[in-house]
């Protein structure tokens, strides 16, 4: 006995993921992220010019601080150096030693013990900042408690004088490392309220619209029958205003587009349905007109030719819909064509159509390039589409002209017809518009455009024919 298998359901296929706000892995984030980083390096590119300025004011106020030292000895001339006052000096100044030297006095000097030797030396009469702040990178990463610095300098109150100092380095390097702190506080302060504006800016400006626009834009591609278009970012007046006003005449466009096409899906659908009926009462009304001709009554014999034209009209006319609706444009099959003798095929058969009417064809030719990359026989359908109107529309004479390069192949249709009315040149390639003819479809143009465009060349009207200068004038450009 065989078991039934139950029916296994249909895989299921995720959709499009819906847009929405990441508030952490955002665009928003990624810029608080990518502020705080450009702002911290901004700071650190000016961290250390500012320890080398710190550190200059620093080494200053302490030359000042000496050389006020220095004239407290002139002011008691008594005092020893190894006194209780210089002792006193000496913690004033934060100092081991404090020289002072001025041209036309004599040499003064506080200290404590001479033998005092100097780890390190900055003279800054000859320093520059790139060196100061070499210095003061070397200070702070300097953890010797008990290294000395020699300072060498102009004294703040006389520039004039020189001070020299020998300073504890311990002191400098702690509130050098204070200030190192900071500063990098500081800028972590600035560089995170940056950021965190910025991102309430950008989610608020940009992100929650262009949220809203994918929104849009997924909501229309599911149901595009429907406007999806938030009211209130088509009133803004920047760039993404401007692109949902774009959105929305989109939106206007493809949906009278699709509402054509299903128009003109209906009418195909309708007119395959009933050509098979309608064919069936055309050649029963040809089968009578045949017997109209045959009639003893001249008024019935001279009708029929008309009745019969008109017939054949209407049968040529459902064909041409019937078949448009339901093969449209053929696949393309691009190939190498000689051009001399395609194009020399091509008028030979309008002459032999035409020739016997008096109707005359010329072909102008300037082949550089000997060959071309098209499909013969759906280019041939658009000369011949465009020659037969030519010679429809009362035209005597049609010039052809070819002109093959190598960037590629361009023809230029010229006639001497009644041309073309300006009311038809804005729907000259549009199906079922673009007729000059009475009874026409405009399926010939139409199908003529898309030939050339799936060539990926173009075609246009260059003159209408209606100024009474230049002739009615087509031009196709095919690239190479």
């Amino acid at each position: 006995m065989t078991q039934h298998q139950p029916p296994h359901d249909p895989p299921h296929i995720p959709g499009p993921e819906r847009p929405k706000e990441r508030p952490l892995t955002g665009l928003s984030a990624r810029a608080l992220v990518l502020t705080v980083m450009f702002v911290l390096l901004a700071e650190a590119v000016l961290f250390m010019p500012s320890m080398a300025r710190w550190l200059e004011q620093e080494l200053n106020d302490r030359l000042s601080d000496g050389h006020l030292a220095i004239r407290t000895l002139e002011v008691v001339p008594d005092a020893m150096p190894t006194g209780a006052l210089t002792d006193e000096l000496l913690a004033h100044v934060d100092a081991d030693l404090v020289a002072f030297r001025a041209p036309g006095e004599p040499k003064l000097a506080l200290f404590r013990d001479p033998s005092l030797r100097a780890d390190s030396s900055i003279d800054l009469r000859k320093t520059n900042i790139i060196q100061l702040s070499i210095f003061a990178w070397r200070l702070m990463l300097d953890h010797r408690p008990d290294a000395i610095v020699r300072v060498v300098g102009n004294s703040p109150v006389d520039p004039m004088a020189e001070i020299e100092l020998l300073l504890g380095q311990r002191r400098i390097c702690a509130n050098l490392r204070s200030y190192a702190r900071r500063i990098a506080l500081l800028s972590l302060f600035i560089g995170l309220v940056t950021g965190f504006l910025l991102y309430l800016t950008l989610r608020w400006l940009i992100v929650r619209p262009v949220v809203r626009l994918t929104q849009a834009v997924q909501d229309f591609a599911e149901h595009p029958e429907v406007a999806h278009v938030p009211l209130a970012g088509t009133k803004r007046l920047d760039e993404i205003g401007t692109a949902f006003r774009q959105l929305d005449a989109m939106q206007s466009t493809v949906r009278a587009a699709l509402t054509q096409n299903r128009r003109l899906a209906s009418l195909g659908t309708g007119v395959a349905k009933i050509s098979h009926d309608l064919r069936n009462l055309l050649t029963t009304s040809l089968l009578i007109t045949e017997r109209m001709q045959t009639s003893k009554d001249e008024r019935i014999v001279k009708a029929a030719p008309r009745l019969a034209e008109s017939i054949e009209r209407a049968a040529t006319l459902t064909h041409t819909i019937v078949q448009h609706a339901r093969e449209g444009l053929p696949p393309l099959t691009v190939e190498p064509v000689v051009l001399k003798p395609f194009f020399g095929g091509v008028i030979d058969r309008v002459r032999q159509r035409w020739g016997p009417e008096g109707k005359t064809v010329s072909l102008i030719e300037d082949y550089q390039a000997k060959t071309a990359n098209l499909d013969p026989l759906q280019v041939e359908r658009v000369l011949h589409n465009l020659l037969d109107n030519a010679f429809e529309a009362g035209a005597s004479k049609v010039d052809l002209q070819a002109n093959a390069s190598d960037q590629g192949l361009t023809i230029i249709i010229s006639d001497n017809g009644a041309g073309i009315p300006d009311a038809a040149v804005a729907h000259l390639f549009d199906a079922f518009k673009g007729s000059t003819k009475r009874g026409g479809t405009g399926l010939g143009l139409h199908n003529a455009a898309e030939i050339i465009h799936a060539h990926k060349g173009s075609i246009a009207l260059k003159a209408t024919g209606q100024d009474g200068g230049m002739p009615t004038t087509f031009r196709i450009d095919l690239p190479q």
